[in-house]
């Protein structure tokens, strides 16, 4: 099989390993696995010419005898097109889907991919997961960003609030990391919130120079 994807370069955007193999993921979606013994290229996780690859759910076997169609097919009901995604999340056994034509999230099983709920908040921008829990961004109101925590076993809504943010300056990030709330916007402090009460305990703010760029913490008061 000939990748039309291979007629140009492309870069490589993400490397993983596993096992005695190495997985290389280029931003045209082309996946290749490689022996960490030989250094040679095992086979393409593409199965077709026009496939775009963005996570894998393959059993290694099937990829360490070069037969990455060997496997089965997951999620044929669901319309995950671009910008449509699947995320696997090992650390809750989930898997989250998104179908951007009907704008709705789903979560199921990892053991045995049954669905177990679905979001359909046409507000929700994006979800970040963590353990136990599930972040919810929605759209953005009045000068504020809409935030909520769900528990990621019922979809529970734990807590819910807004945080204040800068008008007409873009929102670099918003991720959530154990109890803790980062959120960064254009030229702007970093501020790291305890999400347990939202309220801010730092405040950090990048210096860049030609050789570096150092962070500096600021206690808030």
């Amino acid at each position: 099989m000939v990748l039309p994807f291979l007629r140009k370069r492309s870069k490589i955007i993400e490397i993983a390993a596993a096992r005695d193999m190495v997985f290389a993921l280029a931003q045209s979606g082309v996946c290749a696995a490689f022996s960490r013994e030989t250094n040679q290229r095992i086979c393409f996780l593409n199965v077709t010419p026009d496939e775009v690859i963005r996570s894998l759910s393959t059993r290694i076997e099937y990829i360490q005898r070069g037969q990455p169609d060997a496997g089965f097919a997951l999620f044929e009901s669901e319309s995950l097109k671009w910008p449509g995604f699947v995320e696997f999340d090992d650390v809750n056994s989930k898997v989250l889907t998104y179908s951007a034509q009907d704008s709705i999230y789903k979560v199921f099983d990892l053991k045995n991919y049954t669905m177990l709920y679905s979001i359909a908040n046409k507000n929700v921008q994006e979800i970040k997961i963590s353990p136990g829990i599930m972040l919810l961004i929605l759209t953005k109101s009045g000068g504020c960003v809409p935030l909520e925590i769900l528990s990621i076993e019922d979809v529970t809504v734990l807590k819910s609030f807004n945080h204040l943010l800068h008008r007409n300056k873009k929102v670099d990030f918003i991720e959530k990391f154990n109890e803790k709330l980062l959120v960064k916007q254009e030229n702007e402090n970093l501020q790291i919130l305890d999400a347990r009460i939202t309220v801010v305990i730092f405040k950090y703010f990048f210096i860049h120079t030609q050789k570096c760029t150092k962070i500096i913490r600021m206690d808030h008061n």
